[in-house]
């Protein structure tokens, strides 16, 4: 998700949204950057991927990676990752629970205005709570905030919420950091909504160009750059051209063969994101044959994961071993490292009576490597007689059978607590593999409830199921490339490979 597997960030939505654009204007041709009058630096001009679906909306159920980048400037959670993903405050300065855990007060940070001027306020927190929570709106965050009681919600004073639970949990700060659950100002969602972010929109077009410009207003560091231009281009080439041709600054999609093309020419640099973002191969468990935990476990020893590493992500990624990390302050579990073994496997299948297994791997191919994955697997397969095709498709028509694909490509970003709750409980709108596994929900219930120094040792029992038992092949950990023009200064790794997230300290020189 290079530039920012903000992507369909971090879960897939169960549909592609609908309804009409919020905004439309026609566009200009792209313009060289300009210089500010007050000596900041101009304008920041990004290609990132074609999304005619696309909403301002920040709460809409189609989250691609174009609309989370543009999200990320615009609007704020109460909590937010730092670039080594280390847990902040931001809209709030503090969360107190009660001795139970069933009952938060949320303090807000003073002095913050929305980008039309207006006060941030506990009446927009609430506002914004109660639209997340409301079934009706279909909101990807929902599942994060389910425990949240909609008739507890109560702003205090102007900058104090309270907030009641229906059970006690523990990680309630953790959840606000994540990107479906940022603060508007009330009544501004979905028609036009309103953030407290660093940039504010100027002009929008779907599938075409966003045009953001600097929110003087803001509270926080004030942004060096003047604007900010999001461009969208048909796919990842389209992108290396304009970043060659000096059309863009930046391309937030490269897949590694494009990115290492572009270092080195016209003063391109490249940003090496490493972290835990995973890119995997997702089975459908309510369909034969991969409800069978035999063939699901034969699938994931067909794979050689050094061969993923080096040939599906140029080596620009590190081995995983079936299961999620996103817990940086934990051990590892203790697990063997899966490797090939193509014997085992084809008596895993015999044993299952699916010798002559053959499916195929839907993807959209919208993030680098998904294609390269699919490809890599299938190459594997066929040593064991498995005959996986490739199915490539429309990112509209990937999301509008999310749920539904025997097979697929899949990626998270998230970390370990908001992913097990929106993507490996059952009836979750990103678990498209529709698993369910008693233990693994029981030991989930435990982490929502335990003390910090409890979480490693859950957590930890949960890899092992997702390792023996789980849905996923999760072959690798991914960096996430970054090709920019050498004129662009102040970018920023990020562990959550979203580094166009942070662009306060980012200038573009002459």
């Amino acid at each position: 998700m290079p530039g920012t597997p903000a992507g369909r960030f971090s879960i897939r939505p169960l549909a592609a949204a609908t309804g009409a654009a919020l905004a439309a204007a026609t566009l200009a041709g792209c313009a060289p950057p300009e210089r500010a009058q007050d000596g900041r630096s101009g304008t920041l001009r990004i290609a990132a991927a074609t999304d005619t679906g696309e909403t301002l909306n920040p709460y809409a159920s189609n989250q691609t990676p174009t609309q989370e980048l543009r999200s990320s400037l615009l609007y704020e959670g109460l909590t937010h990752l730092s670039p080594a993903g280390k847990l902040e405050w931001r809209l709030a300065t503090d969360m107190t629970p009660n001795a139970a855990l069933t009952e938060w007060t949320i303090k807000l940070r003073p002095g913050v205005k929305f980008t039309d001027g207006s006060d941030f306020t506990s009446a927009d927190v609430v506002a914004s709570i109660k639209y997340l929570r409301d079934p009706k709106h279909a909101v990807q965050g929902l599942a994060l905030l389910e425990k949240i009681k909609p008739d507890a919600v109560e702003a205090v004073d102007p900058l104090t919420v309270r907030v009641g639970l229906s059970e006690p949990f523990g990680p309630f700060k953790d959840l606000w950091a994540n990107v479906f659950l940022p603060m508007t100002k009330a009544g501004s969602v979905p028609g036009k909504p309103i953030g407290t972010g660093p940039f504010a929109v100027k002009t929008f077009t779907a599938g075409r160009q966003s045009k953001l410009a600097r929110f003087d207003g803001y509270w926080g560091t004030k942004p060096k750059l003047k604007a900010v231009d999001i461009i969208e281009y048909q796919n990842q080439q389209a992108q290396a051209n304009a970043l060659l041709s000096d059309e863009v600054d930046i391309a937030s999609s490269a897949t590694p063969t494009i990115a290492k093309s572009l270092a080195g020419k016209k003063d391109i640099k490249l940003l090496d994101s490493k972290g835990d973002f995973t890119l995997r191969i997702g089975f459908n468990t309510t369909v034969a044959p991969f409800g069978d935990v035999r063939v699901r476990q034969a699938l994931r020893i067909l794979l050689d994961r050094r061969q993923v590493v080096s040939n599906a992500f140029g080596g620009y990624a590190r081995v995983a071993n079936d299961h999620e990390a996103g817990t940086p302050q934990c051990p590892a579990p203790d697990v063997p490292q899966r490797t090939q073994d193509i014997q085992q496997a084809k008596k895993l299948l015999a044993e299952a009576g699916q010798s002559d297994l053959s499916f195929s791997i839907a993807t959209d191919g919208l993030l680098p490597g998904m294609q390269e994955l699919a490809q890599v697997f299938s190459e594997n397969a066929a040593k064991a007689g498995v005959k996986v095709d490739v199915n490539v498709v429309t990112p509209q028509e990937f999301l509008s059978k999310w749920g539904k694909w025997p097979a697929y490509i899949d990626f998270n970003t998230l970390p370990y607590l908001p992913y097990v709750i929106t993507s490996l409980l059952p009836r979750r709108v990103a678990n498209a593999a529709h698993w369910e596994n008693p233990e693994f929900a029981k030991l989930a219930g435990r982490l929502f409830s335990a003390p910090e120094a409890q979480q490693c040792s859950i957590m930890n029992q949960m890899h092992r199921i997702e390792y023996e038992q789980g849905p996923m092949i999760t072959p690798a950990f991914v960096d996430v490339l970054l090709p920019y023009r050498s004129k662009v200064r102040g970018l920023v790794t990020d562990v959550s490979g979203r580094p166009l997230s942070f662009l306060t300290n980012v200038t573009v020189g002459s």
